[in-house]
């Protein structure tokens, strides 16, 4: 009975350190291994930092995964997505100067990692550093996409800044790498009839895409989103509700012609 229960006050001691002090779990782990085992085994304690990230983050204990990367960064200092990661829970906490210093380390290490960067230029924004922010969607500008969720991270940037043609172009690229992307078909929808309905949206819009039929393009992004994730169909459904045809230009061509008409009438 005695050798049953020893191990199993052993397991509530380890899971309890585990949960509420993880850190000094591994640490405590680490300073008792002989070096040449701590160093054989270091790729384990990565995947139960890992692992008690995860258990952390379900727990709401974001602090602790910060202390966590904290850990794992001090190990693997040239490890940009510790940094990014750590980073997001910096914001979950509201620490945004933070979140902006580890996002910073994470786009040293990464610099074309559309991700940081727009993650950058959207806190720097909320923290009124406009220059820091206009310089940061600049960088992103440079940068060629490569996959689709670049083109999706890219395209976010675009539509942050209102250029909503740029935005279609990119989530377009994206899709044709990635076409299963529900959440992607489905901003895709959003921009087109952002570029039918805002009469400065598709100023700078060439003659082919002037007199395209983007309704119908809206309409089957909006179908196949909801396709892909049924439970968006109630939402999406809703947004197709107000953009009838009845209403709704089928072209910015259309959409200018309206403007143009009714400036003159008024």
């Amino acid at each position: 009975m005695r050798l049953i229960t020893i191990p199993i006050i052993i397991l509530v001691v380890f899971i309890i350190f585990a949960v509420i002090t993880p850190v000094l779990l591994l640490e405590g782990i680490e300073s008792i291994l002989p070096a040449d085992v701590r160093q054989n085994t270091a790729d384990i304690r990565q995947n139960i930092a890992h692992l008690l990230i995860d258990v952390s983050s379900l727990l709401g204990r974001y602090d602790t995964c910060i202390d966590l990367y904290d850990y794992l960064i001090y190990r693997y200092p040239d490890v940009a997505e510790y940094y990014g990661k750590k980073a997001i829970y910096l914001h979950r906490i509201g620490k945004l100067e933070e979140t902006v210093t580890a996002l910073d380390e994470a786009i040293a290490r990464d610099p074309e990692s559309i991700d940081y960067l727009l993650r950058k230029a959207r806190i720097t924004k909320a923290l009124y550093r406009n220059d820091e922010s206009n310089q940061t969607y600049r960088q992103i500008d440079q940068i060629t996409p490569k996959t689709a969720i670049n083109f999706a991270y890219a395209g976010d940037a675009a539509l942050d800044q209102s250029r909503y043609i740029q935005a279609l172009e990119r989530y377009t690229n994206s899709l044709a790498l990635n076409p299963s992307d529900s959440l992607i078909w489905e901003k895709r929808g959003d921009v087109i009839f952002a570029l039918l309905t805002i009469p400065t949206a598709g100023l700078s819009a060439d003659e082919r895409l002037r007199h395209q039929d983007l309704y119908t393009e809206g309409i089957q992004s909006y179908e196949n989103a909801m396709r892909l994730k049924p439970d968006r169909e109630h939402d999406i459904k809703m947004k197709m509700s107000k953009r009838s045809d009845i209403f709704v230009p089928k072209s910015i061509a259309e959409l200018e012609s309206r403007y143009t008409q009714y400036r003159y009438l008024g």
